[in-house]
């Protein structure tokens, strides 16, 4: 998916500039790593410092996307909701993980199994407590509204075949992104299509399967929706982050 992924050139905030063309890609600050889409301006941006280098933070018109988080070797725990298990998230950096570690009531836990990933610990008789420790994986989710997108594919044909002698179809295969398929090829536009002497575009079919993640042990996945976290608790130009536990100013 095409998204802005640099500040304007008069830019001068050095600080906001490495941090929006050169993210760590850890995730270490979900609210401000997560992508968002500007409906005022039908953009969308790498993270939150490449829109605010670009002035376009608006609490009515940005969306920020939810962050899926995936815990990995352990059940999900009963009656807790996705709010409060973010609050038990902790990031580590020096090994760029983020780990679950939460205590319940042994009355609160779905199962006593143990299993690889998945570490259980009892504690004393007296407070009768019981402790899930795994790893966590957290992937983008994109919203589920009608945002303004373009969505991009790799490996595509954009120059035309050296045989082609039309110079002013060369120019438009070059000149603009539209992508067509044809028998399992991918051509920049209608115009590269052409000049690689193909004449019957095909409908494009793409696979996630690649970028599909399996796991044989037990896991969980916890939905951070940033629009819908204690939205009367915090002023308008902030978000709710259940990880910090604070309030944070996004918008302008």
């Amino acid at each position: 998916m095409y998204v802005m992924t640099t500040c304007p050139p008069e830019w001068k905030d050095s600080d906001t500039l490495n941090r929006c063309e050169h993210p760590d890609g850890i995730y270490s600050d979900p609210l401000l790593d997560s992508p968002l889409t500007s409906l005022s301006t039908n953009t969308t941006y790498q993270n939150w410092h490449c829109a605010y280098c670009h002035g376009d933070l608006d609490a009515a018109t940005t969306v920020i996307w939810a962050v899926s988080v995936t815990c990995v070797g352990s059940d999900r725990p009963t009656n807790l909701s996705d709010e409060t298990i973010a609050e038990h998230l902790s990031f580590n950096p020096p090994t760029s993980e983020w780990k679950l570690n939460i205590s319940l009531s042994t009355s609160d836990m779905t199962t006593s199994k143990s299993t690889p990933g998945y570490t259980r610990t009892q504690g004393s008789t007296d407070n009768n407590k019981q402790g899930i420790k795994s790893y966590c994986l957290l992937e983008f989710k994109y919203p589920e509204m009608d945002l303004p997108t373009r969505q991009c594919y790799p490996d595509d044909v954009r120059r035309c075949s050296d045989s082609w002698e039309d110079d002013e179809v060369k120019a438009q295969c070059e000149a603009y992104t539209a992508r067509v398929c044809s028998g399992g090829g991918i051509y920049r536009n209608w115009h590269c299509l052409l000049c690689n002497h193909v004449h019957v575009p095909e409908p494009c079919y793409f696979s996630a399967v690649n970028s599909t993640i399996f796991f044989s042990d037990p896991s969980f996945t916890m939905l951070l929706d940033w629009s819908r976290l204690k939205k009367g608790a915090c002023a308008p130009s902030e978000k709710y982050d259940p990880i910090s536990r604070v309030c944070r100013k996004i918008f302008m």
